[in-house]
């Protein structure tokens, strides 16, 4: 199905091996990918190249993922952009934990699951606007 075809993500991933795999992934899955190993890259491409879809690792150094997409969250063009939460801990018991992101997903990501959730985001998202 063509429906993801000129989908942009944009994937924050501290571990260049699972941001490589992931990406690859991805890319196959038809998405156009623009990755970061790092929050702060990621915000700047975030604002150059507005995404459809965000997904960032939690636990990154420096600037960890809450911080990140609660800064997204402030930018308003990118204030509305769905938001996946990646992390080896199961955080979707905590509410708290839950702000600013519209989904969590445990890794390692099953990139079927990943890519029906990203399609029920987009969807959402579009039927909103």
């Amino acid at each position: 199905m063509m429906m993801s075809m000129h989908r942009r993500i944009l994937l924050v991933e501290d571990s260049r091996d699972i941001l490589y795999l992931m990406k690859t992934e991805l890319e196959f899955g038809g998405y156009i990918v623009d990755d970061a190993t790092d929050a702060y890259e990621g915000l700047r491409l975030a604002r150059m190249n507005r995404p459809d879809v965000i997904i960032s690792d939690i636990q990154m150094p420096g600037l960890d993922g809450f911080e990140f997409v609660r800064r997204v969250r402030q930018t308003p063009h990118l204030a509305g952009i769905p938001a996946i939460a990646l992390s080896g801990f199961d955080f979707q018991a905590d509410d708290k934990a839950r702000d600013g992101f519209s989904a969590f997903v445990i890794k390692p990501v099953d990139s079927a699951e990943l890519i029906q959730l990203i399609r029920r985001l987009t969807a959402r998202k579009k039927q909103a606007a």
